[in-house]
């Protein structure tokens, strides 16, 4: 047991506790949240915590100022899911799930074009205005639209929350969902300036706080902050998890991180026994895990030298980075964990992707169940509110919870380094080393003192091993769309 640290003095949050929504993340999924949540039940004190209050994440800084995002019509609706199914395995895809996009997404893209109400972000367009489609990664089918100038889309959305009433707590990190008498109750916030903690009350959290690339030291996710701690949060919470070990991994150089794909390599001088696979490597970007041409990522992978990197005759030197994850927190069609109260949306919830999915899809899918959860979260607090409300008592601290303490000097260096030696797809999954590795994240995991280290470690246990056997989470979940 780690000694007790007394936890500093933690404030209350002003504004009502009862029918509040609080999310936490204000990345894209998040604001989009925040923006249901608000128009589904306008009384309510919607609450929306992020690091800061700037342009960061995957969301609204990354390297190419644009995002993707699938968008097929009602008549592509069938052929969208087949799609995004058939590239599930080896993870597991909720039909359910896959439907939910695809039949929310002409609305939910339609709320960032021009028309009435829309958000006029930049979209592409050919000279008769007409909106661009593209094909996207692991798919020949021109779905996906494109739209440029991601700190004018943030600014976009902070407008519109705020000429909505929603309130923004910037500078506030969650370092402990509240679970009590069976629901998620609100969380610990840890201010990133003094670590002077937070309880906030609420009636409903929507955990929007971005994906598992932060654990690598070799990633290529949006800039920002902190990260990676999503999935020990949810874990810690009680939410089951699905998908972890999956993520986007893209071939880069190892100087400037410019993007390479394996494809475009001179196979017929490498290994020309493989070479008839390169044109359909050449159709998307990250790294496969069950179709066939990821032999050629298995065959560069085994050439990597110990330091991980690849060199070729007459290349530059290549590496993996983490790009993006495709589990998180298992969700239903409203984007409820199974812990009630608690909900997920974007990078860190799971379900609506397998081991592969479309380009664009984490797009789409932000705003399809940012919108699900937002709405489903606001009506399950008003509905709170109206019934009085569960007791709203001051949140505990706990004397030993470590909220306040930072991570022991090298920890996140060594976290990252053995992140990108084990837990990148085609690694060795045995070895002395491997092993000596987890034993040490599950050291950190249940003896650090501090909270953050607790999660960091339990969450890259998660991508290093999966969720626990028995887990149930790949299951299809009862209902409709």
């Amino acid at each position: 047991m780690a000694p007790a640290t007394p936890a500093r003095t933690a404030d209350h949050v002003p504004g009502p506790a009862p029918g509040r929504v609080l999310i936490l993340g204000a990345g894209l999924a998040g604001m989009r949240a925040a923006l249901a949540a608000r128009q589904a039940a306008p009384g309510l004190d919607v609450l929306l915590v992020c690091p800061r209050l700037s342009p960061s994440g995957s969301s609204f800084a990354n390297r190419n100022n644009a995002l993707g995002v699938q968008a097929p019509l009602p008549d592509e609706a069938a052929a969208f899911v087949d799609e995004a199914l058939r590239l599930a395995a080896p993870g597991f895809a909720d039909p359910v799930l896959v439907r939910a996009l695809a039949a929310d997404a002409p609305l939910r893209v339609e709320e960032l074009l021009d028309g009435p109400g829309g958000l006029a972000l930049s979209f592409r367009r050919d000279a008769k205005k007409r909106l661009l489609r593209f094909t996207g990664c692991f798919s020949p089918h021109p779905r996906a639209l494109v739209f440029d100038g991601l700190g004018q889309a943030h600014a976009a959305f902070v407008e519109r929350l705020r000429a909505l009433g929603v309130r923004f707590l910037a500078g506030r990190e969650a370092l402990e969902i509240a679970v009590a008498d069976g629901r998620a109750r609100g969380a610990l916030l840890v201010s990133r300036r003094d670590g002077r903690v937070l309880k906030v009350a609420a009636s409903a959290v929507i955990v929007a706080t971005g994906g598992p690339a932060p654990l690598f030291g070799r990633r290529i996710c949006g800039p920002g902050p902190g990260g990676g701690l999503s999935y020990g949060l949810l874990a810690q919470a009680g939410a089951s998890l699905v998908n972890t070990r999956l993520l986007q991994f893209f071939w880069c150089r190892a100087g400037d991180r410019a993007f390479v794909n394996p494809g475009s390599l001179p196979w017929e001088t490498l290994a020309p026994e493989l070479a008839h696979m390169a044109q359909e490597r050449l159709a998307h970007c990250p790294a496969s895990y069950s179709l066939p041409d990821a032999t050629l990522d298995r065959w560069l992978c085994a050439k990597r030298s110990a330091d991980g990197l690849l060199r070729l005759p007459g290349q530059p030197a290549l590496a993996l980075y983490a790009h993006a994850g495709n589990g998180g927190a298992r969700i239903d069609a409203q984007g409820r964990t199974d812990v009630p109260g608690l909900y997920a949306c974007g990078e860190c919830a799971g379900g609506m992707h397998g081991a592969q999915r479309l380009g664009g899809g984490m797009v789409l899918s932000a705003l399809v169940f940012g919108a699900r959860a937002g709405e489903a979260a606001a009506r399950e607090a008003a509905a709170l509110k109206m019934g009085g409300g569960p007791d709203h008592a001051p949140l505990p601290v706990p004397p030993c919870s470590g909220l306040d303490l930072p991570l022991e000097p090298g920890f996140l260096p060594a976290l990252r380094a053995g992140m990108d030696r084990h837990a990148q797809p085609y690694s060795a999954q045995f070895g002395a080393a491997r092993e000596a590795f987890a034993a040490w994240l599950r050291g950190a995991a249940e003896r650090a003192a501090s909270a953050r280290q607790r999660l960091l470690a339990r969450s890259a246990l998660l991508v290093l091993e999966g969720e626990k056997k028995g887990t149930p989470g790949c299951v299809r979940l009862a209902g409709s769309v």
